[in-house]
């Protein structure tokens, strides 16, 4: 399986669908030209209803990031750098906040630097974990 989905967030699954396809493409991970799976196989390995996949990969095509392939399925065109830059943009705005608040939630500094330092040495897609005491190095 390519991602997972947060069923509990208030993000709708099929926006959650379109921005890890967008992120797939910004990391380099999913290149133009490269197909993805057909939403069937999508719906199925992410246990969610193939409209779901339906409606993410069509609003990805209107956003020209992807394009259906006729006997092909659905390639990856890319993202434009003024996408990109827009996209880059509202993560940094993110980030932001969520540093506000662990700023006012008290948390501490190196356990921030810590999570930061983890997801960046990260090699795989699988999603970084904090464990207590970890900013220590314990």
């Amino acid at each position: 399986m390519w991602f997972v989905v947060d069923y509990h967030s208030p993000v709708p699954i099929y926006a959650q669908i379109k921005e890890k396809v967008k992120a797939l493409i910004l990391s380099g991970k999913l290149k133009p030209g490269d197909v993805l799976p057909s939403i069937r196989t999508l719906a199925k390995d992410l246990g969610v209803n193939v409209n779901t996949v339906a409606r993410a990969y069509r609003e990805l095509e209107l956003e020209g990031v992807i394009r259906a392939e006729r006997g092909e399925g659905y390639t990856v065109v890319g993202l434009e750098n003024a996408v990109h830059e827009k996209i880059k943009q509202q993560i940094i705005m993110e980030l932001e906040s969520v540093l506000r608040r662990c700023k006012e939630l008290k948390i501490d500094k190196s356990t921030v630097f810590s999570l930061v330092e983890g997801i960046y040495q990260q090699s795989t897609q699988s999603s970084y974990q904090y464990k207590e005491g970890e900013e220590d190095g314990k």
